[in-house]
């Protein structure tokens, strides 16, 4: 008798909060992206939206991201970036010469990722710090138009944000597995609507706008309002300056890094790599299962349609990899395009956007 896999998509809002919630071990930080560098700055949010902000290591900052343990990556430079880690003490320390330019930094599940502009795709990459080496995850720009300049993950919900200028300006949420992106809400209200950074925290997400000279504040959107709310404005930190730069949400450790060590003390599926990505052959699949069981791995397109069934069989605990070919369930060669390794096991599961060339 075939045991069968069940693979199950759970979504549960875990967050209710207000815009101005203030804990002094959670801290919104952010930098310019300017020459010379003016401070990198932090606020609690205390007195929102009249916030006071504090002064940190001086530092030029185009990207920005923190990890639950309050640890910051930063990258900087226009065509060639730079990868820098971090404390709110700084400085700042050199990891590596990131291998596509990068505009923005987000980090979650464990993994960096970043914003290219200038790589061929456009799109949203997955940065490995200590190497700098970046791998396309979703190409973002092609059909649509979007630059998201600024990115930031969002834990309560186990998204992607990102705000563009380009394409049909406004924030959209961005699923890693499926490549789905759902516009959440339009430009902000301001007589120039560029939104270079973005930090994620409490689910609200805060965007730095980039004219302070304008009088343009910084703005925050309450993501419990849904699609269609309404940005906030609050003090910007550079009202002197009319630069971009980058922003992060630094967590409150005590919180976050419980929560992280429970949930990595027995995973019960991680889809860890597809190499390489994009591809114009084979692809190596490496995932790793918590404990023994029914696991299934497919091919599928972006309608949905199962290309081909790679394995369903009973797996051992621990890490597997496999090898997909670029070919259907018939033998047949697939056109270039995007699609998603689809992994289901323990009740769970995962997928990744695959870029196939020919």
């Amino acid at each position: 008798m075939q045991r069968s896999t069940i693979c199950l998509f759970i979504f549960a809002p875990i967050l209710i909060h207000s815009l101005g919630q203030s804990a002094d071990a959670q801290r919104l930080f952010v930098g310019l992206e300017s020459s010379p560098a003016p401070p990198t700055r932090s606020t609690d949010l205390a007195g929102f939206p009249d916030v006071t902000w504090e002064d940190h290591f001086t530092f030029e900052v185009s990207g920005a991201a923190a990890t639950p343990e309050g640890l910051l990556y930063l990258c900087n430079g226009a065509f060639t970036t730079d990868l820098y880690q971090s404390a709110l003490e700084g400085p700042p320390q050199f990891l590596a010469t990131i291998s596509e330019d990068m505009s923005a930094l987000a980090y979650g599940r464990g993994t960096l990722w970043g914003y290219s502009n200038y790589a061929d795709p456009k799109g949203i990459y997955e940065i490995d710090p200590p190497t700098g080496e970046a791998t396309l995850v979703l190409d973002v720009y092609t059909g649509t138009g979007y630059r998201f300049f600024a990115l930031d993950f969002n834990p309560a919900d186990d998204k992607l944000y990102g705000y563009t200028e380009y394409g049909t300006t406004g924030l959209y949420r961005i699923d890693i597995d499926s490549g789905e992106m759902t516009f959440i809400v339009g430009r902000i209200p301001a007589t120039n609507g560029q939104g270079r950074g973005m930090a994620i925290g409490n689910n609200t997400v805060y965007l730095t706008a980039t004219r302070g000279d304008d009088e343009i504040p910084y703005f925050a959107y309450d993501l419990m309002q849904g699609i269609g709310g309404e940005w906030v404005g609050f003090t910007n930190p550079y009202p002197e300056h009319h630069s971009t730069g980058g922003a992060a949400w630094i967590p409150d450790p005590s919180a976050s890094v419980g929560e992280e060590s429970s949930e990595a003390a027995a995973p019960a599926l991680q889809l860890l790599a597809l190499r390489p990505n994009p591809t114009f052959a084979a692809t190596t699949i490496a995932f790793e299962l918590g404990s023994p069981g029914s696991v299934e791995v497919g091919i599928f397109d972006p309608t949905g349609r199962r290309v081909a069934l790679l394995v369903a069989r009973d797996a051992s605990a621990g890490g597997h990899t496999l090898e997909w070919t670029g070919h259907d369930s018939g033998g047949l060669r697939v056109p270039t395009g995007t699609y998603f390794v689809r992994v289901c096991a323990g009740g769970q599961t995962t997928a990744r956007a695959l870029t196939l060339l020919r």
